[in-house]
């Protein structure tokens, strides 16, 4: 098992040597480019490449992590990708005192609050809590939705079924009569195919092989008693080897949308089987999460649920737009969407947030560098929203390393923006907010909860 950061560098020769043997990175390039080309499943991450963004293998002597933390399987070795913020300090890669139960369990936590995440992991906090690694903890997801699923409406699908007899029903196959039937003196049997309201459907069929195969993978006692619960449930369903793409084929109505997560967690864990046509197989998995839409999806819903009945927190609100498009004189449409991070509205004021997941200075030193490294297009782009929004005050929110104390120093930047004429001023604060929690996360909820309350209690 290899533990390392995002963005970090892994040499060659620190890879298992499962990974070293010729031909082996070039597999493992494939298997993570096909989980890149389902990734929408569970998330949008803006990237419009099609080439896989997880590991860059183009560099020299090893292979490059990015910035998607999670874990991947493969040959049977084990990467776990920790976020920055785990670091001790920005220049600290040092992974010795990396556990992988503290990725978990923080995981549990952001995931418990992510909006931005096709995955209602809010619901499931409690049963998260116990797994052992990140494969058990999206097979614990899986079993518990699956069998809420089942419990609470069970899946029937118009199929059509064919059969053959003298009392028809549905549609008569005429050229099956005409050519085989008739001719052969079956004058009197008729093939024939009508829409029955089966259990045994599609959908069914592709949960019931999934849990066969989680079977066999979970060395979680729990999971293993549900998955067996589950297959019992099913046992009416024929057992079939589901493909990854056969869940493509299932259309759900609003009607079943409590299936949605269960079909596009089935996908992803047919898809890393090593071989989809033998059960079973272990050697391979991913499942690797956009580290600043974690940041950004976990800060949004808990502010929504801090601040729940005190104000309305949109997050990825997107009802602005830049500028209008007129051709040859004539106005065509909006254009250049604007889509703040998140929006606090209380019966007075209006507040922009906007998370940036990346390394700035300590506030101390504001005086040695006035930008801290902040970007020059990060302000910009909060000058627009301040204009456009007409907000009270603005916050640009970063993240703290785990062990890396609160600032002590406020620091705010006045965006001057020209009113027609008029000189008008709005504060943009900067603000680090804790991401990594410790052994008690409640302390660490604490503090954050401290600190973004400023946001309402300034207004």
């Amino acid at each position: 098992m290899i533990n390392s950061f995002e963005h970090k560098k892994i040499r060659t020769s620190k890879l298992p040597l499962s990974w070293q043997a010729d031909g082996a990175l070039s597999e493992l390039e494939t298997f993570l480019q096909e989980n890149w080309e389902q990734r929408s499943i569970f998330y949008t991450d803006g990237q419009v490449t099609s080439r896989q963004q997880f590991i860059d293998f183009d560099v020299k002597d090893g292979i490059k992590l990015q910035n998607y933390i999670g874990t991947i399987i493969y040959r049977g070795e084990q990467l776990n990708i920790f976020p920055k913020v785990f670091k001790n300090d920005e220049d600290d890669y040092d992974t010795d005192d990396l556990q992988v139960d503290a990725l978990i369990n923080n995981l549990v936590i952001w995931l418990g609050y992510c909006d931005r995440l096709n995955f209602p992991f809010v619901t499931m906090r409690g049963e998260l809590s116990g797994a052992e690694n990140l494969l058990e903890l999206f097979i614990t997801i899986y079993v518990h939705y699956a069998l809420a699923a089942i419990n609470r409406q069970r899946y029937y699908q118009y199929e059509d079924v064919t059969e053959s007899g003298t009392f028809v029903k549905g549609r008569i196959d005429f050229r099956d009569y005409a050519m085989r039937k008739y001719p052969s003196g079956q004058h009197q049997t008729m093939d024939f195919t009508y829409s029955s309201f089966v259990f045994d459907n599609e959908l069914n069929r592709i949960i019931k092989c999934t849990c066969a195969m989680l079977l066999n993978v979970t060395q979680q006692r729990a999971n293993k008693e549900i998955l067996r619960t589950l297959l019992m449930k099913l046992g009416d369903v024929a057992t079939v080897n589901c493909l990854p793409y056969d869940c493509d084929t299932v259309h759900l109505s609003a009607l079943h949308k409590n299936y949605r997560i269960i079909l596009s967690m089935s996908k992803m864990f047919l898809l890393n089987k090593v071989n989809s046509y033998s059960m079973g197989a272990t050697d391979t998995f991913c499942f690797l999460f956009p580290a600043e839409i974690l940041f950004e999806g976990f800060i949004g819903g808990y502010m929504r649920e801090m601040l729940m009945g005190e104000a309305k927190v949109t997050t990825q609100a997107s009802d602005q737009y830049l500028a209008d498009l007129v051709v040859d004189g004539e106005y065509v449409s909006s254009a250049f969407l604007l889509r703040e991070d998140i929006l606090v509205e209380t019966a007075n004021s209006v507040f922009v947030l906007d998370t940036k997941y990346k390394e700035i200075d300590r506030f101390e030193k504001i005086k040695e560098n006035k930008k801290l490294g902040i970007s020059d297009n990060d302000m910009k782009q909060m000058a627009v929203y301040a204009a456009k929004r007409g907000a009270k005050k603005l916050y640009l929110l970063y993240p703290l390393h785990l062990h890396e104390k609160p600032e002590t120093i406020e620091v705010r930047y006045d965006i001057k923006l020209d009113d027609r004429g008029a000189s008008a001023k709005v504060p943009l604060e900067i603000m680090k907010v804790p991401f990594a929690f410790e052994e008690n996360p409640e302390d660490t909820k604490i503090l954050l909860s401290a600190i973004l309350s400023k946001v309402i209690s300034e207004g």
